[in-house]
C-alpha cells in the first residue's frame, strides 16, 4: 500500500508539471496602461488688435483703427472628449495714432475673458482648435482738448470667435498663435469736435466723446504654454 501511495504521488506530480508547461494553455494578456493627457495648461501671450475702418479704401488700412497692443496670461482645462475651457487676463494700451481721421484717444484696457473650445491632435507635435468666448473690458480713456484732457472709465462687454494652432517644442512646452474676431466697444466721436478754436461754446462732455458703439476688431496673439 505504501508503494502504491508513493507511485500515485509521483504520477500526480508529473501530471501537474505537464499541465503548467503545456504551451497550448491560454496565456494571460499583459496589462495595458493608458496615459492620460494633461488636464491643465498655463501660458503667456502677446498680441494686438485693431478695429475695422469703414470707408477707407487704402490697402492695409481695413483693421487699423484704434490699434491696441498688449500681453496677458491664460489657463486651460481639458474636458471630456475634444472640449476644453480657457480663462484669460490681458492688458492692452493704444498704439501711436498716425491717421488724422482717428480720434486721438489714449486707451488702457484690462480684459477678463472665458471661452469654450474644440481641439484636435493633427500630429504628435501639432494641435489645432476653434473657440468661442466672451468677457468684460474695463478701459480708461482720454483725449486732448486744448491744454486739458477729457477722461472717462468704461466697463464694456466683449465677445470673440477664434482659431489657433500650436507646436510642441519640448516636453510639455508649446508655442502657438491665435487669430480672433472681436466684437467690443468702440468710440466714433468726430475728432474735429475736439478743437477748442472751432467755435464751440463749451468743451464736449465725456459722455459725448466716449459714447460707446459696437465695433468689430481683428486680433492676433502669439503665446507659449506649459502642460501642468
Amino acid at each position: 500500500m505504501r508503494t502504491l501511495s508513493v507511485g500515485s504521488a509521483l504520477a500526480l506530480t508529473l501530471l501537474a508539471s505537464t499541465a503548467v508547461a503545456d504551451p497550448s494553455a491560454p496565456a494571460e494578456a499583459p496589462a495595458v496602461t493608458k496615459t492620460a493627457g494633461p488636464t491643465y495648461e498655463l501660458g503667456v501671450r502677446i498680441g494686438g488688435y485693431g478695429f475695422r475702418r469703414e470707408g477707407d479704401p487704402r490697402p492695409g488700412q481695413g483693421w487699423t483703427e484704434c490699434r491696441m497692443n498688449g500681453l496677458g496670461v491664460f489657463g486651460t482645462r481639458t474636458l471630456p472628449g475634444p472640449f476644453f475651457v480657457e480663462a484669460g487676463l490681458d492688458m492692452y494700451s493704444s498704439a501711436d495714432v498716425t491717421n488724422p481721421m482717428d480720434l486721438p484717444i489714449d486707451r488702457t484696457s484690462g480684459l477678463v475673458s472665458g471661452a469654450i473650445g474644440v481641439r484636435t491632435q493633427v500630429a504628435s507635435w501639432l494641435r489645432a482648435y476653434v473657440q468661442l468666448g466672451a468677457g468684460m473690458e474695463v478701459t480708461k480713456v482720454s483725449v486732448p482738448y486744448g491744454d486739458q484732457r477729457i477722461r472717462d472709465t468704461k466697463a464694456l462687454p466683449e465677445g470673440f470667435f477664434g482659431v489657433g494652432a500650436d507646436l510642441k517644442i519640448w516636453k510639455g512646452t508649446h508655442i502657438g498663435a491665435t487669430f480672433r474676431t472681436l466684437v467690443m466697444g468702440s468710440f466714433d466721436y468726430d475728432p474735429s469736435h475736439l478743437d477748442p478754436n472751432g467755435g464751440w461754446v463749451a468743451a464736449p462732455t465725456a459722455d459725448d466723446v466716449f459714447a460707446a458703439t459696437t465695433g468689430v476688431a481683428a486680433q492676433g496673439q502669439f503665446y507659449i504654454r506649459r502642460d501642468l
